[in-house]
């Protein structure tokens, strides 16, 4: 086995590129990473990139812009070998990863060898839901308008991702210049989409990670006192319709596995579930 730590971006993608893309929406996250660092370099002080090779090609890859966590991708089966190598190599680099997030199974035993090695334990903070749809049902599209946010909605924005992150569990008191920041910043890329209804906006959603052939949704929001109405639904299902007129051949979502509402709105609209996705968090004595 081989294990390389890559200098640049370049090189990772030229080993990884196209392994991730045989599973698109499973190894969306990282695809989607990486080539956004390929195009704005800036955006990331450091980058650390890792490839594990044996004779039959890519077995893992792991992608961390610190202080954020690892992210994995790789075979659905990896050996135990394999593992060995990996974990050996990243204690060689660091000793304090913060946590790890990837396919289920990758995540897992990642986990397990690492907390056995550091003698830390892993918290499992959240199991998403890796979907993809390539086809929208049109009869979820309700009345309103899908449209893309201006500078004008810059407060509505700026709230609804503090809410947010709020009901996801990102942040508890979700810092307001962080968020507006954030809304400023998707605002220029054009990735926010408002969903209006008899005037008023009502819903949000945002694309973000573009490949080659997909796109990612993210951020979806409707204010507590409009849920329940379908803005969510037509909004995702607008917007999708939309990026795959445009030339996308998949778009992709990661949705909480907690939540059965939101996954069955999203299988309605045309989503089908890929795989799950595991984050821990690594504590330390």
């Amino acid at each position: 086995m081989q294990l390389i730590w890559h200098d640049h971006i370049q090189s990772f993608l030229a080993e990884t590129q196209s392994f991730l893309e045989q599973q698109e929406a499973r190894n969306s996250l990282m695809l989607g990473v990486a080539l956004r660092l390929l195009q704005a370099p800036e955006l990331c002080l450091e980058v650390r990139l890792g490839t594990l090779r044996d004779s039959k090609g890519l077995v893992l890859a792991g992608l961390r812009t610190p202080p954020e966590k690892l992210i994995l991708a790789g075979r659905s089966a990896v050996p135990s070998a394999a593992w060995e190598y990996l974990v050996q190599g990243l204690l060689e680099q660091e000793r304090f990863l913060p946590g790890v997030l990837g396919p289920q199974e990758l995540a897992k035993d990642l986990a397990a060898l690492w907390t056995e090695r550091r003698g830390c334990t892993a918290k499992l903070d959240m199991a998403t839901w890796v979907y993809e749809l390539r086809d929208v049902n049109p009869q979820v599209i309700g009345e309103g308008r899908l449209r893309p946010a201006q500078q004008a909605d810059l407060d509505f924005l700026t709230q609804a991702i503090r809410e947010f992150q709020q009901d996801a569990g990102v942040e508890a008191s979700p810092d307001q210049e962080a968020c507006a920041q954030l809304a400023r910043r998707f605002l220029a890329n054009g990735a926010f989409f408002l969903w209006e209804h008899d005037g008023q906006v009502v819903s949000m959603a945002a694309k973000v990670r573009p490949t080659r052939r997909g796109v990612s949704i993210n951020l979806v929001y409707t204010p507590r006192e409009l849920r329940g109405r379908g803005y969510a639904t037509s909004c995702v299902a607008a917007l999708c319709r939309e990026l795959l007129a445009s030339g996308y051949q998949l778009c992709c979502l990661f949705a909480d596995a907690a939540n059965p509402i939101s996954n069955r709105v999203y299988q309605k609209i045309g989503f089908r579930p890929v795989c799950q996705f595991h984050e821990y968090t690594f504590k330390y004595d």
